[in-house]
């Protein structure tokens, strides 16, 4: 695993691996979330990652998926979900311009910025990250 630099900011891909179980990214989570323990990185998400995986649960009726992403995405030693906030709400539009990103990906990117992330965790590759700040594609270190 290389050195991930903290706070690292997890974007919603990398939870729906995680909970949903997809078999491809399981080894690679299962090591970065070591990774992460044994070195006391901090994790960033924003509150808008519980939504964005709600959707699906929600849309199949599935109560124990549900469950299992509230149960995990909320603030933990740690893991930080952050509020969307009216400033991050102000800085996403900022970025959005800055940036050419979509509004939920400003408002992922904007949260990072404000957190001061090191690192952002992510497999969309349209995701464009500030000058400054790692950006990792988790399907790249496969």
């Amino acid at each position: 695993m290389e050195i991930i630099k903290s706070p690292v900011y997890f974007d919603t891909n990398i939870f729906i691996y995680a909970i949903d179980g997809h078999e491809e990214y399981q080894d690679l989570l299962q090591n970065m979330f070591e990774h992460i323990a044994e070195n006391k990185i901090l994790v960033i998400t924003s509150e808008l990652t519980l939504a964005e995986c709600l959707v699906k649960p929600m849309r199949d009726e599935n109560k124990e998926s549900i469950e299992q992403y509230t149960n995990h995405i909320k603030t933990s030693e740690l893991l930080k979900v952050k509020a969307v906030s009216r400033n991050i709400l102000i800085s996403s539009a900022d970025t959005r311009n800055k940036l050419g990103l979509k509004l939920p990906d400003a408002i992922h990117m904007a949260t990072a910025i404000d957190q001061e992330c090191k690192t952002f965790i992510t497999n969309d590759r349209k995701l464009k990250a500030p000058e400054g700040m790692e950006r990792i594609y988790i399907k790249d270190l496969l």
